[in-house]
């Protein structure tokens, strides 16, 4: 069986910076292997693609530059947001953050969205809202462990299933 559209695919990796010597990022193993439902519009179309025709037990190794995966830093995703944000009932909130941690932004539309913290004053936060794999090219590597068509729940949600119910 070949990778193609509804088709649920479990898959071992590992994701580096840049090449094959860049810094570990992510692993994926045999232990804990990736499941996902091909072709998810939740993941990368360019990571999907690289992965299109291959088989149970066929081997992958690419690149994605950062234009096809996460997009290049912008300056622009960096917020500043006033402290007074995170005060509750009077006191501060336990959500304010050091620098180099992650903080949840809801902005006026009520979306939500993870940032990590880059300074901290009495006054405001600054809060990177760029991707945290913005600006780099990711390099993957790894092992299609099986490959199985998609049940109609599946096709119908989008989504890899797993066999107790929960839906990923």
């Amino acid at each position: 069986m070949l990778i193609e559209e509804n088709h649920i695919v479990t898959m071992s990796y590992e994701l580096r910076d840049g090449d094959a010597s860049g810094n570990l990022m992510e692993v994926m193993d045999i232990a804990y292997p990736f499941i996902f439902f091909y072709k998810s519009e939740g993941m990368l179309n360019d990571f999907q693609e690289n992965l299109r025709g291959l088989a149970s037990g066929e081997t992958f190794e690419f690149v994605l530059s950062e234009e096809q995966a996460y997009g290049s830093h912008k300056n622009a995703n960096i917020a500043t947001i006033p402290i007074e944000r995170f005060v509750v009932d009077n006191e501060m909130s336990d959500s304010i953050r050091d620098v180099g941690e992650y903080v949840a932004v809801t902005d006026e539309q009520g979306h939500t969205q993870n940032g990590k913290v880059v300074e901290k004053t009495a006054t405001h936060l600054r809060v990177d809202l760029n991707h945290a794999m913005a600006g780099k090219n990711l390099h993957f590597k790894g092992r299609i462990l099986n490959i199985r068509k998609a049940t109609a729940d599946e096709v119908i949600q989008k989504r890899y299933i797993m066999s107790d119910g929960i839906r990923f």
